[in-house]
C-alpha cells in the first residue's frame, strides 16, 4: 500500500513524498518523481518506525535505520489504521505506534 508524506529535508523545508510498505521494506519516492531519489530501506537496516499520534491533526512518523533517521508527517487523509496494521504486518517487534 502506498501512503502520501511529508519528510522533514532540512531545518524548515518539507517534500511530499509517497511511502510504500511491502515485501520486507519500506519505499520513499518524492512526489516529483526521480528514481536516483528514491530511497529503499529493506528490514535488516530498519532498527525502528514509529508512528506518533498525541491528538494532533497529522501525526508524526519517524524510520530509524542503521544510518539515517527519517522525520515527517502523515497526510490527514491517511487511514492510520491501514498503514499501522501494513507496517506491523511487515516489521513486528520495530513498529511503535504511541497515541
Amino acid at each position: 500500500m502506498t501512503y502520501e508524506i511529508k519528510l522533514k529535508e532540512g531545518f524548515f523545508k518539507t517534500q511530499v513524498y509517497y511511502l510504500t510498505v511491502g515485501s520486507g521494506q519500506i519505499i520513499l519516492t518524492p512526489q516529483e518523481h526521480d528514481d536516483k531519489d528514491q530511497v529503499v530501506i529493506n528490514g535488516d537496516e530498519l532498527q525502528s518506525v514509529s508512528i506518533m499520534s498525541r491528538n494532533r491533526t497529522s501525526p508524526e512518523l519517524e524510520i530509524v535505520t542503521s544510518t539515517n533517521i527519517y522525520d515527517g508527517n502523515l497526510s490527514a487523509q491517511i487511514d492510520l489504521k491501514k498503514l499501522a496494521g501494513d507496517l506491523d504486518q511487515e516489521f513486528g517487534l520495530k513498529f511503535v505506534l504511541q497515541r
